[in-house]
């Protein structure tokens, strides 16, 4: 065992200390000893003096687009954090949250955990990713935070439920209706769409997406039923949350304003008014683990954090995400986009269960736009009762891109694809490693020794064989 680590605490009353190490100890006879003390009249624990700066937990970032590191929070981070996000959501202690995320991550350790325990609301925890459903209903859940390929999987699958039941044309109709009467300040959506919500899960009232960029659709489509859906944004260095919409504003396509407390800026914007998001407040880190030169790099001396990531703050004072700094696709325009919008857009394919977009260098020097896209077997052959051919994959995805195409600017436009049924590789909390994935595809490439030019349209797992 780690002989720097003090204690090790075991929730289970059944642990059996063999070897009598006394760092093993037993949370059920800490509470034990603990009690006695305080009844002898010994409160020099219970009224122990905390520092506040000094660090109270250290996690890792993601590193989807370099190394991860680790991330030092002090005590007043967390708890600074903690007391913010309190005034954008609104809990009770009669919720229940159902916790989906791995808590070593800081997104669930404190919104999912620190904050649903500040606010007094019970947490349930999930059985797996298969079993969300099915919980959510089981444990009365009315919260849930939770990452935007969970919440993007949920509509999915709300709306191939409907769509199978043949009440497209009613749910259309019952829509409008609400619309209309909430205009005049009459809201009965959870009535109108009872039948759903006895699905999806009758007490969920609202839910928080973070980690990754939302679907806007997906937000106005959970709102049209009567579930509140929120997008927030926030980085492991900012202990995490640095912006979200609220009860009182919900801004499909941003990450809301800029919690209690927290500063945020754009740095060096452009003529558009995009430039890299910068944030200041109690909530910023000490620092990184042993690297002082990573610290001073992202930290300036004024306190304002560089989050790496590029967007615009709009007139109304909404903060836009337009992407990672690292991840820009800059075209030979000077123009620029993001693999986070082409990806948005080619999930809704029908038959895409995920996709991976990114800028490719063509021997003249022209920036092409390539995509992977993950088809769906499962539900490919449901539709059409049999496993599609390479070919009918080709021809279906490429006139989706097509569509797509027709929707963007000509610089823009998504020039090759290549197909794999293989999962992405991805983080804990469903982020995409583009570096991983990028080297996946060119070695893949190198070793069919093709392009993405030759390659279009194919299953790049298939490239190698066929050579």
């Amino acid at each position: 065992t780690n002989k720097m680590i003090k204690y090790y605490i075991c929730m289970d009353d059944s642990f059996d200390n063999n070897d009598k190490d006394e760092r093993f100890l037993i949370l059920g006879e800490l509470i034990d000893k603990g009690r006695k003390l305080l009844e002898q009249g010994d409160r020099s624990f219970a009224d122990a003096v905390i520092d506040r700066e000094a660090m109270s937990i250290l996690l890792f970032t993601s590193g989807t687009t370099s190394m991860a590191k680790g991330v030092m929070l002090s005590h007043s981070n967390i708890a600074c954090n903690v007391s913010a996000i309190a005034t954008a959501i609104h809990v009770d202690p009669g919720d229940v949250h159902l916790s989906l995320l791995p808590l070593h991550h800081t997104f669930e350790n404190t919104v999912g955990l620190l904050f649903m325990v500040h606010s007094g609301v019970c947490i349930a925890y999930s059985e797996g990713i298969k079993y969300i459903a099915q919980n959510i209903k089981e444990y009365g859940v009315t919260v849930l935070v939770a990452v935007p390929a969970i919440f993007e999987a949920m509509y999915r699958k709300l709306q191939e439920g409907i769509r199978k039941s043949g009440k497209e044309r009613l749910f259309g109709i019952l829509g409008k209706i609400s619309g209309i009467l909430r205009l005049v300040g009459i809201d009965i959506r959870r009535k109108l769409f009872k039948s759903v919500f006895e699905k999806l899960g009758p007490g969920l009232r609202v839910a928080v997406s973070g980690a990754a960029p939302l679907d806007p659709e997906v937000v106005k489509g959970f709102d049209r039923i009567g579930l509140r859906l929120l997008q927030g944004y926030g980085l492991t260095e900012t202990s995490p949350v640095v912006a979200a919409n609220n009860d009182f504003v919900n801004k499909p396509g941003t990450i809301g304003y800029p919690l209690a407390g927290v500063e945020v800026a754009i740095d060096s914007p452009d003529e558009n008014g995009m430039g890299e998001i910068i944030t200041r407040g109690g909530n910023v880190m000490l620092g990184y683990y042993e690297d002082p030169d990573a610290t001073a790099e992202a930290i300036d001396a004024n306190g304002w954090f560089r989050t790496g990531d590029l967007g615009i703050i709009d007139e109304n004072g909404f903060i836009k995400i337009t992407g990672r700094a690292k991840s820009m696709i800059v075209f030979t325009n000077g123009k620029k986009a993001f693999p986070e919008e082409y990806e948005v857009m080619l999930n809704n394919i029908p038959g895409v269960r995920d996709c991976f977009a990114w800028g490719n260098k063509a021997p003249d020097g022209d920036i092409q736009v390539c995509v992977k896209l993950v088809a769906d077997r499962e539900k490919l052959t449901e539709e059409k009762g049999f496993v599609p051919s390479e070919k009918e994959l080709s021809e279906t995805f490429h006139s989706a891109i097509k569509e797509i195409n027709k929707t963007i600017p000509q610089y823009k436009i998504i020039r090759y694809f290549v197909i794999t049924f293989e999962d992405l590789v991805k983080t804990t909390t469903l982020k995409i490693k583009r570096t991983v994935e990028y080297e996946k595809v060119k070695n893949m490439l190198e070793a069919a020794e093709t392009d993405m030019r030759k390659a279009s349209g194919k299953i790049i797992e298939n490239l190698a064989k066929s050579r």
